[in-house]
C-alpha cells in the first residue's frame, strides 16, 4: 500500500505513476478544477487538502512527498462519498506512496532539493498552454534513487520533536557551510559531528562525520575536477592528453619524482574546474531566479543613463551581430573575471588565480551579489600564468 518505489531500480513503481496520472485526470475534469482555472487541493503527505494550488505543483508535490494516508475517496476533489468502497479502496491503495507515516516537516532545504533536480522533472510537459491536463509517460518515472536518498534527507527531522524545519539536510549543509566559511579541517568537521551525534537525543539522524555530511550534500550533483597542468603552464593533461608524462610543448616531466614509494603519482601542478552548464541550470529551475534571468531584455532604462551592462552601446553591438543569440532573452550573456593573488602572504613566493562567471542576465542588485558569482577556474600556481591564462580556460571554453 505505501510503497512507491519499485525496490529493483529504485525509481517510483509503475503503479503508483500510473495511480497519480489517474488522479491528476480525475481532479482535472471535475467542474471545480475546470472553474479555477486548474486548481485544486494537494492530497500530499505534507498539504493533506489543506492547500488549494496550481496541478503542476500538486503534480510535483505528489512525486516527491506521496499521497496522505487513507484518502481512497477523493471527496475533495469531486468524488462521492458513497460510491463503491471496493473499487476506491482497492484500486487506489497503490498510489499512497508513502514511504512512513513519521513526522514529516516542511523544510526550505525541501525546495533547494526540488529545484537542484528539476532538470529532470519537466513538469509542465503534463499541461497544455490552456490549462487543460494530458497524460505524458515521460518525467519524473526515471528519477535516481539519489534524488530521493536526498530529499529524505530534507523531510527527515533530526529526533523525535525537535524544531520544524531542523532535518538531517539542513543540518549537513550549515556544517559543509562554516567548514567553507571557516577553513575548517576535516578532522575538526568529524569531531563536531561527533558532538552532534552524541549530545543529541538517541535516535537522532544527523550525520556522523566529515565523509558522511559530504556525502549526502554531493548529491546536489556540484561536481569539482582536478587536472594536472605542465609545470610551465604550456599545456593541461586532459582529454586526448590525460595519459601522457611529459609536456608537449617543453617536454617537462609531469610528475614529480617518487622518491618515497607512494602508491600513486603526484603532478607538480594541477588546476580545479567546476562545470558551469548545470550551475546555470539551476537558474532557471529555480522559481525565484527564472523571471530575473529575462530582466536584462525586459527592463525599461531611461535614454542616456545606464544602470546595467545591457544599456550599454557594446551590449547592443553583440547583438546587432549576433540576432539569433539576441532574440530568445533566455539565452546567458557571461561576464568573466580573474585577478592573482597570494594567499600565504609575502613571505611565500606562490601566486593564486582564480577564474568566476557571473550571468549578467541579472538585474543589478543580483548578478554582483556573492552567491552568482559563480567560481570555475582556480590555478594553484605556484607560478603567475602570465600569457597562458587562456591554458586554464580550455575547459571552460569546451564545455
Amino acid at each position: 500500500m505505501y510503497r512507491r518505489f519499485d525496490e529493483a531500480t529504485g525509481n517510483l513503481s509503475a503503479e503508483f505513476t500510473s495511480g497519480v496520472d489517474q488522479f491528476v485526470a480525475f481532479a482535472n475534469s471535475q467542474p471545480l478544477a475546470q472553474r479555477n482555472r486548474g486548481m485544486f487541493h494537494c492530497p500530499c503527505l505534507v498539504c493533506e487538502n489543506e492547500k488549494f494550488i496550481p496541478g503542476t505543483r500538486v503534480l510535483r508535490h505528489l512525486y516527491s512527498r506521496g499521497f496522505m494516508p487513507d484518502y481512497y475517496i477523493w471527496y475533495k476533489h469531486g468524488e462521492e462519498l458513497d460510491m463503491d468502497l471496493g473499487t476506491s479502496y482497492v484500486d487506489r491503495t497503490h498510489i499512497s506512496g508513502n514511504e512512513e507515516e513519521g513526522n514529516v516537516v516542511e523544510d526550505p532545504y525541501v525546495d533547494m532539493v526540488n529545484d537542484a533536480f528539476r532538470v529532470n522533472v519537466s513538469f509542465e510537459n503534463y499541461y497544455h498552454q490552456d490549462g487543460s491536463y494530458q497524460n505524458v509517460d515521460e518525467p519524473v518515472r526515471n528519477h535516481s534513487k539519489k534524488f530521493y536518498d536526498l530529499l529524505d534527507g530534507a523531510n527527515t527531522p533530526l529526533y523525535d520533536g525537535c524544531r520544524e524545519g531542523h532535518s538531517q539536510l539542513s543540518l549537513a549543509a550549515r556544517i559543509m557551510q562554516n567548514k567553507a566559511d571557516h577553513n575548517m579541517s576535516e578532522k575538526l568537521v568529524d569531531s563536531m559531528c561527533g558532538i552532534f551525534k552524541d549530545y543529541l537525543p538517541e535516535g537522532n539522524q544527523a550525520t556522523g562525520s566529515h565523509y558522511e555530511a559530504d556525502k549526502l550534500m554531493h548529491n546536489l550533483g556540484l561536481p569539482c575536477h582536478v587536472i594536472d597542468v605542465c609545470i610551465n603552464n604550456c599545456m593541461i593533461f586532459w582529454k586526448a592528453d590525460e595519459k601522457i608524462d611529459k609536456c608537449r610543448f617543453c617536454n617537462s616531466e609531469r610528475w614529480m619524482p617518487n622518491e618515497q614509494n607512494r602508491r600513486s603519482n603526484v603532478p607538480y601542478s594541477r588546476m580545479w574546474y567546476m562545470p558551469i552548464a548545470d550551475r546555470l541550470k539551476r537558474m532557471y529551475q529555480s522559481e525565484k531566479t527564472a523571471a530575473a534571468m529575462r530582466w536584462h531584455a525586459e527592463h525599461k532604462s531611461n535614454e542616456g543613463e545606464m544602470c546595467h551592462p545591457s544599456d550599454a552601446a557594446e551590449w547592443k553591438n553583440f547583438q546587432d551581430q549576433h540576432p539569433r543569440f539576441a532574440e530568445e532573452p533566455r539565452n546567458v550573456y557571461l561576464g568573466l573575471c580573474t585577478d592573482g593573488f597570494n594567499p600565504f602572504g609575502m613571505s611565500k613566493n606562490h601566486s593564486l588565480w582564480p577564474v568566476i562567471l557571473t550571468p549578467y542576465n541579472l538585474p543589478p542588485g543580483m548578478c554582483m551579489n556573492t552567491k552568482y558569482l559563480f567560481l570555475t577556474i582556480i590555478n594553484s600556481g605556484p607560478n603567475h600564468p602570465r600569457a597562458s591564462l587562456d591554458i586554464f580556460l580550455r575547459p571552460l571554453i569546451d564545455e
